[in-house]
């Protein structure tokens, strides 16, 4: 799973996702159920209990995460970005392994694309993060927050801009001087400024 996430260093960016995502924000959807597991600091992992396909004759489930990054590329400043992974959860062997995943930028722009040449089951808790997953899926846990949204595209994006510096207060405008008016004098020079003296008559 390291080693899977430390690739998202790679920075190709292959092609741009953000009419997608525009595209699918704006379609009308009925709100439905997410879950959000922080598992760092950083990072996020977002489930959709909705999304979960079952392998017929098997307690094998099959379900797509996507784990939100405050630094997709490790970089300086930090960029935000995303993995969307597609893993199979053996909820019977308690097993997991990842099958294939997409990595993009906050704009949309895939970076990296893998698909898994020699999947292996592994134990379900090797890691916290698809242990968290294993849960949501196998068995109906939610260890984090539960968010109702019509699209996992509005939970990313939200996450990513609870990373955003505060807004900055803008300056207030003020109107120009009329015209043949001279600027106030400011400060404390010109309080010390002594009067001028009568001229005599």
């Amino acid at each position: 799973m390291r080693a899977k996430l430390a690739s998202v260093n790679s920075r190709r960016a292959l092609a741009s996702l953000a009419i997608a995502v525009a595209a699918l924000a704006a379609t009308p959807a009925a709100a439905r159920i997410f879950y959000v597991i922080q598992s760092s600091a950083d990072s996020w992992s977002v489930m959709d209990p909705e999304g979960v396909e079952r392998v017929p004759g098997s307690p094998v489930r099959k379900a797509w995460d996507v784990r939100v990054q405050r630094n997709i590329l490790s970089g300086d400043p930090p960029q935000p970005g995303y993995v969307r992974t597609l893993t199979e959860y053996d909820c019977q062997a308690q097993r997991t392994r990842w099958r294939e995943f997409s990595a993009y930028s906050r704009s949309g722009a895939l970076l990296l694309s893998k698909v898994n040449p020699n999947p292996e089951w592994g134990p379900a808790d090797e890691a916290s993060d698809p242990y968290a997953a294993y849960r949501v899926i196998c068995e109906g846990a939610g260890q984090g927050a539960v968010l109702s949204a019509d699209s996992v595209a509005k939970v990313v994006i939200r996450l990513m801009g609870s990373w955003d510096p505060p807004a900055q207060p803008m300056a207030p405008v003020l109107p120009p001087p009329a015209p043949g008016a001279k600027p106030a004098a400011k400060g404390p020079a010109a309080a010390a400024r002594p009067a001028a003296a009568a001229k005599p008559r």
